[in-house]
């Protein structure tokens, strides 16, 4: 995605950090297949307003009378995504209230509002909710720490190779230390070919979730827990 940044908020903004999110974002949903290929290349309009003006778009698109931290819009344009309306004092509370940088916080609205334009909407139903709420979180912790993820990967596959290695057939006779050995040393000395373990075939299971239906505009994170 290209992000296309508008200031009008009259708040210095985090500008080499939203370009990493955005680029970080782009990559991590391309990944969960959430992103399609032909979308990764569209323009994203970031416009960023103070809370009066986000509060009077609000209300004119919403019929909510407070000024919210993101609002989505859907693009006719075949080259744009959408565009992101953000209040930048709006996130910057926000970030205090969820213990979170400013940065971080600016990520994870940003976050929001691209799967809003993707089709995502936890307005619409629960299970919505769920779906919406699920990607959101997980791509934010990995794009958050991208280094303790990957520790968690390897720490996994370490243990895994370690259960594959001590793994014995069930039903088969405990062999004492002393006659494990002579029946290896027996076996080494032999020179007929050995038979080679096939390794186990692993499934990967892609979920691939279906856009939901698009409407404009849609907005307010669901509060973390």
């Amino acid at each position: 995605m290209k992000p296309m940044i508008i200031n009008d908020s009259g708040m210095e903004l985090p500008e080499e950090a939203l370009l990493k999110w955005v680029k970080d974002i782009t990559i991590e949903l391309l990944k969960k297949n959430v992103l399609s290929i032909d979308k990764k290349g569209k323009e994203v309009g970031l416009v960023f307003l103070n809370e009066n003006d986000a509060k009077k778009l609000n209300w004119n698109y919403r019929c909510k009378d407070y000024p919210t931290d993101i609002l989505s819009f859907d693009s006719e344009d075949p080259d744009s995504l959408g565009e992101l309306v953000l209040c930048p004092q709006v996130i910057t509370r926000q970030a205090a209230e969820h213990g979170l940088s400013r940065e971080d916080e600016f990520g994870y609205t940003l976050l929001h509002g691209v799967l809003h334009l993707l089709g995502y909407d936890h307005e619409k139903s629960k299970e919505n909710e769920t779906l919406m709420m699920g990607i959101q979180d997980d791509v934010f912790e990995i794009i958050r720490s991208p280094k303790k993820n990957i520790k968690t990967i390897e720490k996994t596959n370490k243990k895994s190779d370690r259960d594959n290695v001590n793994v014995e057939a069930k039903g088969a006779p405990k062999v004492k230390p002393k006659e494990k050995a002579k029946a290896n040393e027996k076996l080494n000395s032999k020179t007929h070919s050995k038979t080679k373990a096939k390794p186990i075939a692993k499934s990967k299971s892609k979920f691939k979730p279906k856009p939901k239906p698009k409407s404009k505009p849609k907005s307010d994170k669901k509060k973390r827990t």
